[in-house]
């Protein structure tokens, strides 16, 4: 049923235009402003509550529509849950105004909705031409956080995927408000989401490797992945380059869009070669 719920809720994602009803991180802030009326933002219980609650909830509904209807309804719960954590609406329409604002060599907008993009982490740029493989570098990591990421919990929590997606996604946004100093910082959100990336990570950036430009980026992924310390991000995004290896042309001036969108299907590609591999492993019976 995972790979079922997985794919149906890509393919809507991906065809359907969604409002940000339909987005995890809208009903979570919700939560976070509510429980911000309860509870210090600085206590331990407004950490566990904001943490654990979501997937909480989530178990003890998929618990109660258990067979409900032969099942029908955990079915779409599942669904529901995948489409709710997988993508994000405002970093895609981000990227359309990033690349119409190149198109029309509107520099100085450039430069502000690469900020607006470098919320996950920042962006520094030297120069105009470095700033589309920058953008790019950033989108390949918001295609982990928010696509890749998803298609690994739906794998690690089999019976109970819905659970870890919610968690995990919790866990995203908690990281992401804490960067914004939206909330205080939780160290141990930042342990937890280190130790669940750490593989997840690695085997991504293993797949950028596959669909990309293998005798560059292998080198890169090998010292990468033996670092044991080395964060997620550096290990998705710089693989990314390596994968997909640019140069500077000569005479280059401006935002270039070439090397964005380069990275950008690279990222695409690489998410599906992850459900190609979930639907071969669970066609063969080594996945539920």
């Amino acid at each position: 049923m995972a790979l079922f719920a997985l794919l149906l809720a890509l393919l809507i994602e991906r065809t359907v235009t969604l409002s940000s009803y339909w987005q995890f991180q809208y009903w979570f802030d919700g939560a976070v402003s509510s429980t911000r009326s309860y509870l210090e933002p600085t206590s331990a219980c407004f950490q566990i509550v904001l943490v654990f609650l979501p997937a909480l909830i989530t178990y003890l509904f998929l618990d109660l529509v258990e067979g409900v209807l032969f099942g029908l309804v955990s079915l779409v719960s599942w669904v529901v849950i995948a489409l709710f954590c997988v993508g994000c609406v405002h970093y895609r329409d981000l990227y359309k105004r990033y690349l119409l604002s190149v198109c029309k060599e509107d520099t100085a907008t450039s430069y502000a909705l690469a900020a607006e993009l470098s919320d996950l982490k920042e962006i520094i740029v030297e120069d105009e031409t470095c700033l589309g493989s920058r953008v790019g570098r950033q989108l390949s990591w918001i295609n982990y956080r928010f696509y890749c990421s998803i298609v690994f919990m739906m794998i690690i929590g089999g019976d109970f995927a819905p659970v870890a997606v919610i968690f995990y996604a919790s866990l995203r946004h908690l990281d992401l408000m804490m960067y914004k100093k939206k909330i205080p910082t939780m160290s141990f959100v930042s342990k937890l989401l280190f130790i669940i990336d750490w593989l997840p990570a690695r085997l991504v950036a293993l797949a950028y490797v596959l669909v990309g430009n293998f005798s560059n980026a292998i080198n890169v992924w090998l010292s990468l992945t033996l670092n044991i310390k080395a964060p997620a991000y550096d290990v998705v995004s710089k693989v990314a380059m390596a994968a997909e290896q640019m140069s500077k042309s000569h005479g280059e001036e401006g935002v270039c869009m070439q090397s964005t969108c380069r990275l950008v299907n690279l990222a695409k590609r690489t998410l599906g070669l992850l459900v190609v591999g979930v639907s071969v492993l669970t066609i063969f019976g080594f996945l539920l």
